[in-house]
């Protein structure tokens, strides 16, 4: 008597990409020198390749550049800041508000200076 062989379906490997996110249309265009040069620097003020930046542009108008290291940097700073912050509000329920009254209000302003910072340079 012989077994029937099982059949296997396709396992692994990337799934299928939906009919709507396929990009399938190629868009071709001829710019002057001075849009060219123009959009070459909002591509590299972006940090992104110029199909995202096209995209984006036609998305939403707009194009938002990636975060650079100097924000990175705020940032962790800002990390920093508010671990100090969640210590203090800590010490302050232990010990009593009037304690750490002072400290508290120097890095509140200090968050809200790292948040300017991050805020302008995006």
């Amino acid at each position: 008597m012989e077994t029937p062989k099982k059949t296997y379906s396709k396992q692994g490997g990337r799934p299928k990409v939906g009919i709507g996110r396929i990009r399938k249309y190629v868009v071709s265009t001829r710019l002057s020198p001075e849009r060219k040069l123009r959009f070459s620097a909002l591509c590299r003020e972006a940090g992104q390749p110029p199909a995202e930046v096209l995209r984006q542009l036609i998305d939403r108008g707009t194009v938002r550049a990636r975060i650079t290291r100097e924000q990175l940097d705020f940032m962790a700073q800002l990390k920093g800041v508010a671990r100090n912050l969640n210590q203090l509000t800590r010490l302050a329920n232990v010990k009593g508000l009037a304690a750490v009254r002072a400290r508290h209000a120097a890095i509140v302003t200090a968050i809200e200076k790292l948040l300017k910072q991050i805020c302008d340079g995006r």
